[in-house]
């Protein structure tokens, strides 16, 4: 079952690439029942089929929608979409992604991981895979917090590859995801006559 369930992950979350290892084994954690630490911080693994968050429009009323400007704004996510890979939220209406824009270089590292929070902010996160960026996003400066999610996420066998935070890995997200929403952003309201 959870096989299915990750191959569908991967065509219809990563656009058919693998599902990194971390994110196998959290995501067969979550779906099996046993759970998994992040999700003591609010953070789940998505589903499969789940609408991406940065196209999901569902929640705007008829007014909004005639707004060229609030418009402009869905078209640039809409594109982003295209270039952030969402792989899991987190309880504020927020989600992380892999951020896979193809002038992003990732022969030389792995694809870096986003946050985006429910005001279209993007956050570069530190870490060299998913989990431990997510550990970089929830423990702030408490070594204490990062060394017991750690040790919770080794006995899932995710591996975490330093003893605090800033000991991770700082990728190098490039183009930065802000900017690149910020330029869609304004060729949409200039296509869509947005005032101003």
């Amino acid at each position: 079952m959870c096989e299915e369930r990750l191959k569908e992950f991967s065509r219809l979350r990563l656009d058919g690439r693998p599902v990194p290892e971390d994110v196998r084994l959290l995501a067969t954690a979550q779906w099996g029942g046993r759970g998994h630490p992040f999700e003591r911080f609010g953070i789940t693994i998505l589903e499969p089929g789940a609408p991406h968050p940065l196209t999901d429009f569902s929640y705007l009323s008829a007014e909004e929608r005639a707004d060229p400007d609030i418009m402009a704004n869905c078209a640039a996510s809409t594109q982003m979409a295209t270039y952030l890979m969402a792989v899991a939220q987190d309880e504020d209406s927020g989600f992380y992604g892999y951020w896979l824009h193809p002038e992003q270089r990732v022969d030389r590292q792995p694809p870096p991981v986003v946050k985006v929070d429910s005001e279209l902010t993007y956050w570069e996160l530190g870490g060299r895979t998913f989990a431990e960026a997510c550990l970089y996003d929830i423990a702030f400066d408490d070594d204490a917090l990062f060394a017991e999610v750690a040790a919770a996420l080794a006995e899932l066998h995710v591996p975490v590859s330093a003893g605090s935070r800033a000991g991770l890995a700082e990728l190098s997200a490039d183009p930065a995801p802000e900017d690149t929403h910020r330029r869609l952003y304004h060729s949409e309201r200039e296509r869509l006559g947005a005032a101003g």
